[in-house]
């Protein structure tokens, strides 16, 4: 008789892939499934919650056909199902729907007979299909707290473009914990019923304005800033035939910024090569490690790029590591074996020969060196112990920035040192470590690559720090904000993973990560690189060209010294790794390589120039930026004061700020003070500004 395969039920699936949680004490809630709109599930989500730390771990599942699999099934191209779609697309069209943030508060409102439903986490509002409900009539009921603000604010944005008439349910008088949401209101009023819920006080979505009444905006608006001028072209050919290749096949394919595929491919190689060799340049020496910074909205496809141009190094990062998982296996016997010899030598009867058994015992087995090749958000602390224990060449490789630039290695205590730290690394490969527990040490040859992704919000808060501009930790940096794809990217059903030009792109990538890097004499993990010279006519044309940055600083350069003035040893670095991508065996530069570096330099200082000034900004602008954006969201075309003070973005609750963002709002026409006030929300307001529609951008 054949054996029955039995196939497990989505519940013992979940209880499997949630075992290990479980066994941390994490308990069981939920498992909540997506469907499509003929009911068919597509995939769940797992909801466990520690009782006492009250963390939530909340995975999705999904079956991919042999099993069930921690992960999203490839969303479709109109965006993923919203949760309870079935019931959703089944309810009176005329009745009114409920949009929460989470699956849990869409189920507890839904024991009420309500008709609700959620896209999913804060960040999920974009990712969505919204368009089953177009035309109705939504309420939204944020959670208290800012990521709830600004999910609902997405989601309205959304339903409003879609023609639906939309609410919000005014949390701030609900009496809610910070981060309260509809499950703690729940628990504190146990018989609410659905009318209880419908009766909730809201906030206008929007306020009609009479067709016929006169305008009271004396002239068009101006802008808060200086709008950003056109992205450049990223110079691909600059980067010769194996790198430049590769890039052109990823933005070919992927459909990613021309800009992004470049910065991740030379950022990847100079990862590769910065072990190996140094430039120098009339006695100066120039390490090979390139630091970039791209900027890119979501949706840009900065991983997919990252992806492809990484590919080898995370193949060989991963069999390093299995690797050293048996080295270390290896080297704990020796270490117990030592430790049993070290234990018996100090049992002999004088001092003398236990002197002499420990000494012909000798020192013990050093531990295999840490594998690590690529980090994404260390701190600084950690990154000081990976070059202690690990390999001197490490790359700081992150697509989603904001994580490192947010973390704890650069937040607001922690910034300046780190900078500083960061610095010194790309200057020389060295650093200092001074701790109380295991004393001082200086460190030399150590290399870091760098490419950081980062989101357009980011940038500009990252641009307008002092310390990270003024510290020169920014001006060591690469800047690209290249021209957005999103729109024009029509699928290609090609498969990168077999195409010869990334195949002869990895096989250098892996044959230079593989090759043992020169060593200082009597260490093992101290770079002591050979030296590449230029060549006489290439070094007469490096010359020239530092020259000419050198008196661009007192016209195009002038706003970004910072940058201009390391742009000779930018220029240097690039033309080292793109000659050592090219040819591992090579000793001299010559003038082509310098020729390429320069056009990639003169981009990137021309992006610097481009981009600092206009992506940053002073507070007072970037507030009004926010006040206007919260109003055009939450349909605020008559705004008051109090109401931005008490319902608007954090940063404007002060009355400081507000005034000032609301100034910097009259003065560029984008709101206009009503005299003698106006009745809103029920009182006479009397400080009431009516703002511009976002249709007179």
């Amino acid at each position: 008789m054949n054996a029955v395969l039995k196939v497990e039920t989505p519940k013992e699936a979940a209880r499997r892939l949630s075992a290990h949680k479980l066994r941390e004490g994490y308990k069981a809630e939920a498992l909540h499934v997506y469907a499509d709109a003929s009911g068919d599930p597509i995939y769940w989500r797992i909801r466990c919650k520690h009782p006492d730390t009250s963390k939530k771990w909340t995975p999705p599942m999904h079956w991919n056909g042999s099993a069930f699999v921690l992960s999203e099934p490839p969303a479709p191209a109109e965006g993923k199902p919203l949760y309870r779609l079935p019931e959703l697309l089944a309810a009176d069209s005329a009745a009114p729907v409920l949009i929460v943030e989470g699956e849990w508060c869409a189920d507890h409102l839904h024991k009420l007979g309500l008709i609700v439903t959620t896209s999913g986490s804060a960040a999920s509002a974009n990712g969505a299909d919204w368009t089953p409900l177009r035309g109705r009539h939504c309420l939204l009921w944020p959670d208290h707290d800012a990521p709830g603000s600004k999910y609902a604010g997405e989601v309205a944005t959304i339903l409003r473009a879609l023609g639906c008439n939309v609410e919000m349910v005014d949390v701030a008088p609900l009496g809610l914990p910070d981060k309260g949401d509809a499950v703690d209101w729940l628990a504190l009023h146990p018989d609410a019923t659905a009318a209880d819920v419908l009766k909730l006080p809201r906030l206008a979505a929007c306020v009609v304005v009479e067709a016929s009444a006169p305008s009271i905006f004396a002239s068009a608006p101006e802008p808060l800033r200086r709008p950003l001028p056109p992205a450049l072209e990223y110079p691909l050919d600059a980067l010769g035939s194996l790198l430049g290749d590769a890039a052109k096949r990823i933005h070919a394919v992927v459909k990613a910024p021309a800009g992004l595929c470049g910065q991740s491919i030379l950022a990847a190689a100079s990862l590769a090569v910065q072990s190996h060799a140094d430039v120098s340049i009339s006695g100066s020496v120039e390490p090979l490690s390139l630091w970039h910074v791209s900027i890119g909205a979501s949706g840009e496809r900065k991983s997919a790029a990252d992806h492809w141009a990484l590919s080898a190094h995370v193949e060989f990062e991963r069999e390093q590591t299995e690797a050293w998982r048996l080295a270390m296996a290896a080297h704990d016997v020796d270490l117990s074996a030592y430790k049993a010899a070290a234990r018996a030598a100090e049992k002999k009867k004088d001092a003398a020969a236990i002197r002499d058994a420990l000494h012909a015992l000798g020192a013990p087995p050093d531990a295999p060196l840490l594998p690590w090749l690529l980090l994404s958000e260390p701190t600084m602390e950690g990154l000081h112990k990976a070059y202690q224990y690990g390999r001197p060449g490490i790359g700081l490789f992150n697509d989603d920035a904001g994580d490192f630039l947010g973390g704890h290695a650069m937040n607001r205590d922690n910034r300046t040192k780190s900078a500083a730290s960061f610095s010194k690394l790309w200057d020389n490969g060295r650093f200092d470590r001074v701790r109380a527990g295991d004393g001082a040490a200086k460190y030399c040859g150590r290399r870091l690559a760098l490419h950081l992704m980062v989101q357009p919000i980011i940038a500009e808060s990252v641009l307008s720090d002092d310390v990270l501009t003024g510290q020169g930790f920014l001006a060591r940096c690469l800047l690209a904000w290249p021209a957005s794809t999103i729109g024009t990217r029509e699928y290609q059903d090609v498969d990168l993973s077999h195409d010869p030009d990334l195949a002869r792109y990895w096989v250098r990538m892996r044959d230079l990560l593989a090759a043992a890097p020169p060593l200082q004499q009597g260490t093992r993990n101290e770079l002591q690189p050979r030296v590449l010279t230029l060549a006489p006519d290439a070094m007469a044309y490096w010359v020239e060209v530092k020259n000419a940055i050198e008196a661009a600083m007192l016209g195009d350069y002038a706003g970004i010294h910072a940058w201009a003035s390391k742009g000779g040893s930018q220029v240097a670095r690039m033309a080292g790794v793109l000659t050592l991508a090219e040819n591992p065996d090579a000793g001299v530069i010559h003038r082509d390589a310098i020729e390429r570096a320069t056009a990639l330099c003169m981009y990137h200082l021309d992006e610097a120039a481009r981009i600092v000034g206009t992506a940053s900004a002073p507070a007072p602008i970037k507030h009004a930026e926010l006040l206007r954006a919260w109003c055009w969201a939450n349909g605020r075309a008559l705004l008051y004061s109090s109401d931005a003070l008490r319902n608007g973005p954090n940063p404007i609750r002060t009355v400081e700020a507000f005034n000032a963002a609301a100034e910097q709002l009259e003065a560029t026409g984008w709101a206009a003070w009503v005299k003698d006030g106006a009745v809103l929300d029920g009182k006479h307001r009397a400080r009431v500004w009516r703002i511009r529609p976002e249709s007179d951008q």
